[in-house]
């Protein structure tokens, strides 16, 4: 039972560590969403869901690292002028990804951008606030304390396969999609948590990887595409041309299109090339050694 439990140290498994923070996590998130539910609705507008989310997600991080007696800088989290820099990256590169996406397929003939009737600038206002809960939330919980314990215990390689399933699966597919399309955007999803996986990777720091998700869904909002299926008003807004949608993503936006599949997957060429920028102290770190191999 030990060597189940306990490793060779004598120190809690790390698996049995990432199971008891999504078991913590879960209980604690449904127990701030009711809470949420409660607040009047003014309230309601300022904390919304993504952000209650996230900040379960934080609690829950922040007690599990008092037990294992680490610092919340040690999951890549701070707030400093890296951070910023990081984020505004991401958010740049995350418009740049998608906006690729979106001139692949207008070429291809999937559809061509129309400009929305009355676009009001507070809904994008709101909407970057929306994304960027989104964003936080979704890295904390995929890409903090349970994606570097399940690094610690299975390898770099097996971590980021693992987590970029549960995060697949963690996106809502319509079963009333076309079975090419489905496949697509399960595939897109995968990639993109693998993405954003090498994000944390390379810079040992939730900023860029919490940047790239927030600027890559706040541009596809802005023009008008779904994100992963959620029907969303920009400033413009898409016209198909009855192409299939596993070229324009239809519905259910362009991570169902088979060029957001090629795009993410030059990004992920790119960062496995970079050699990143974590740093310790202001010193460049050298790079993991599981990272050179596993990444």
């Amino acid at each position: 039972m030990r060597s189940v439990f306990r490793d060779g140290e004598g120190h809690l498994r790390n698996g049995w560590k990432a199971l008891g923070f999504l078991v913590v996590t879960a209980v604690l998130m449904g127990l701030m969403m009711w809470l949420q539910s409660l607040l009047p609705l003014v309230l309601k507008q300022v904390v919304q869901p993504p952000f209650v989310a996230f900040l379960a997600v934080l609690l829950v991080s922040l007690d599990f690292l008092y037990l294992e007696r680490q610092p919340l800088t040690s999951l890549g989290m701070s707030l400093d002028r890296r951070a910023a820099r990081h984020v505004g990256a991401g958010v740049l590169g995350g418009m740049v990804l998608v906006g690729l996406v979106a001139v692949c397929g207008w070429a291809a003939g999937g559809y061509h951008l129309e400009r929305a009737g009355n676009p009001q600038v507070t809904a994008v206002v709101k909407a970057a606030w929306l994304m960027l809960g989104v964003a936080l939330f979704e890295e904390t919980l995929f890409h903090g304390y349970l994606f570097q314990r399940v690094i610690r215990g299975l390898g770099t390689r097996w971590a980021q396969v693992v987590l970029s399933l549960i995060f697949c699966l963690a996106h809502p597919f319509n079963t009333q999609m076309d079975v090419p399309t489905r496949i697509v955007a399960m595939l897109t999803t995968f990639l993109a948590g693998w993405m954003l996986g090498l994000c944390y990777l390379r810079t040992r720091h939730l900023a860029l990887p919490v940047g790239v998700h927030m600027g890559w869904n706040w541009f596809l909002g802005v023009m008008g595409f779904g994100v992963s299926g959620n029907e969303s008003r920009g400033w413009w807004t898409p016209v198909f041309h009855g192409r299939p949608e596993w070229v324009s993503g239809g519905a259910y936006g362009l991570e169902a299109s088979i060029f957001s599949a090629v795009v993410l997957a030059l990004a992920i060429i790119g960062l496995t090339r970079w050699k990143g920028s974590a740093t310790r102290d202001g010193h460049l770190q050298p790079e993991d050694p599981s990272l050179a191999s596993n990444a």
